[in-house]
């Protein structure tokens, strides 16, 4: 049996030491991607439980399904903008709040809510660099106009995304200073921008400039946040499988597929039936590696542990199977073996928690 173990605990302490660094501001949680890959419900449940009420998501499923599971009074938030009637029509019966991410999906918007005779919550997002959603800085004067002509929308946040908070701070800062120049112009123009949120995992724990109305957090609940490590932060989700097979194999011996490796000595080999698809020894953040950064990731070894001792994998992972060096570790067929992993790149395994 193979399960995603996912420990409750850490994720309680993680939203301890978050809640410290926001230093007051308000808790926004991005559940985005199946609460990255840990459970939705579950995980918004024990946030719910631990007094955050505030929920974002990126997917019109997800919000459907907080609604439909009973998060009736909390506020559900869709980060993603759209035009789309069909979504908006269910996003504004669902009572969600919407982002208004250029002038399109503003009208489309206030046109739903004036047929349905409801106000529609909105948050106005601004582009500063990302690049997927917003309004252009420069377009304050097509902002102004949701205010002014579309009487239908309640406007109660203003947001943007940094596109490199984890690794830039030049960068991050300059978006950070675009993004307060919007903020100025409105409050020139005598217009509200409501709540104001910019920081995500990385610059809430990178940055202390940033904190504004709200904090976006994600990555810093799993305690995953890309860069370098976030001291006190613990990490959340592993893999745990038994051993399949457990066999001596002499010096000589060949093992792996694409590029077969020779043992230098006799081995002991345990089989494990875990693999890249599973998520084990994938990266979530390789698209944004240097040439340097992924030749140094390729040539680190990694390791599992079976009975409490580190088992260095041989060779390559593969699609659905691992193979490990147990030579110097008591184990049979059964034993478990844990595998450090990344929720969000989990897939086709049950989730197990740990309260």
């Amino acid at each position: 049996m193979k399960n995603l173990v996912i420990d409750k605990r850490v994720i309680r302490e993680n939203l301890r030491i978050i809640k410290e660094n926001a230093d007051g501001a308000a808790i926004i949680a991005d559940l985005s991607a199946n609460a990255g890959g840990m459970g939705l419900y579950d995980i918004a449940s024990l946030l719910r439980d631990e007094g955050v009420s505030a929920f974002a998501v990126s997917d019109l499923n997800d919000a459907t399904t907080l609604r439909y599971k009973g998060f009736m009074d909390e506020r559900v938030m869709m980060l993603q903008s759209t035009a789309d009637p069909v979504d908006l029509k269910e996003l504004i019966a669902l009572d969600v709040v919407c982002t208004c991410g250029s002038y399109d999906a503003a009208v489309a918007i206030n046109g739903i809510a004036e047929a349905k005779k409801v106000k529609a919550q909105v948050q106005i997002k601004v582009d500063t660099g990302l690049g997927r959603y917003g309004f252009l800085p420069a377009e304050t004067d097509r902002i102004a106009a949701i205010y002014k002509y579309m009487s239908w929308l309640e406007v109660i946040g203003t947001f943007t995304t940094f596109s490199a908070s984890w690794k830039s701070s030049k960068q991050t800062l300059r978006q950070l200073d675009v993004f307060n120049d919007v903020l100025d112009k409105l409050t020139d123009m005598g217009l509200e921008p409501g709540i104001a949120h910019c920081c995500d995992s990385a610059a809430l724990f990178r940055f202390d400039f940033a904190h504004m109305d709200a904090v976006r957090v994600d990555t810093a609940l799993s305690g995953r946040v890309p860069g370098k490590a976030i001291t006190g932060l613990g990490k959340v989700g592993y893999i745990e499988c038994g051993l399949e097979e457990v066999r001596w194999v002499p010096k000589g011996h060949r093992y792996g597929a694409e590029r077969p490796i020779v043992t230098k000595a006799p081995t002991k080999i345990a089989v494990l039936s875990v693999g890249s698809y599973h998520g084990f020894g994938v990266t979530r953040h390789v698209s944004a590696m240097s040439i340097p950064e992924l030749l140094a990731a390729s040539s680190r070894p990694l390791y599992v542990r079976v009975n409490g001792q580190k088992a260095r994998v041989l060779g390559n992972v593969g699609l659905l199977h691992t193979l490990i060096d147990v030579t110097k570790i008591e184990c049979t067929v059964g034993d478990s073996a844990i595998l450090d992993v990344d929720p969000v790149n989990v897939k086709g395994l049950p989730i197990l928690y740990k309260e």
